[in-house]
């Protein structure tokens, strides 16, 4: 029979997998300051005091170095926008407007993902957030993987927000997939 770690050995190796997984969720370039990163130059960001430490102005992603994660959000961004001169925010080009933030749009994303997991999604508000973010994703990165999670700029998280309010919100979660 196999012996099993002991308990310290397991709490640090569930604290490397934290710090693995936090260094693999960021977006910019080590030496990037947050603020820079999240101060407002799309006009359409929340306001600071709101916002977690991390969080991003879309901007940023085309102004600041990155790291793999965030040059293929950025290279993901244009490709799917095209030409993004002329609008001051992600939110506000019509691939936006008129795809991921829609009602049939979010609504298709959450039962493809409720087939797919097999988890029941009621149709809420909730579901609908969840599905624009899937949708950003797929259409600006592609598949990440199971787990595999990326902030999204606050613009669009506030976008997504004003379109499906509710009392209460998640915010951006640590994947809970582990792999000790």
């Amino acid at each position: 029979m196999e012996d099993f770690p002991s308990l310290d050995d397991a709490v640090g190796a569930q604290e490397q997998m934290r710090i693995r997984e936090e260094r693999e969720q960021k977006v910019f370039a080590p030496g990037v300051d947050e603020e820079e990163a999240a101060d407002c130059k799309c006009e359409c960001c929340p306001p600071r005091s709101t916002q977690e430490q991390t969080d991003y102005c879309c901007r940023s992603l085309f102004s600041l170095p990155l790291l793999k994660k965030g040059q293929l959000l950025r290279d993901g961004l244009i490709g799917c926008m095209k030409e993004f001169e002329g609008h001051s925010c992600i939110t506000k080009h019509p691939h936006f407007t008129e795809y991921i933030l829609t009602e049939s749009a979010t609504k298709a994303a959450a039962h493809m993902f409720s087939m797919m997991s097999g988890e029941e999604v009621p149709d809420t508000n909730k579901s609908r957030r969840y599905g624009a973010y899937r949708l950003f994703i797929a259409s600006s990165i592609g598949h990440l993987g199971k787990g595999i999670r990326i902030r999204l700029p606050s613009c669009f998280v506030r976008a997504v927000r004003d379109r499906w309010p509710s009392p209460n919100y998640t915010g951006f979660a640590s994947s809970e997939l582990t792999d000790i």
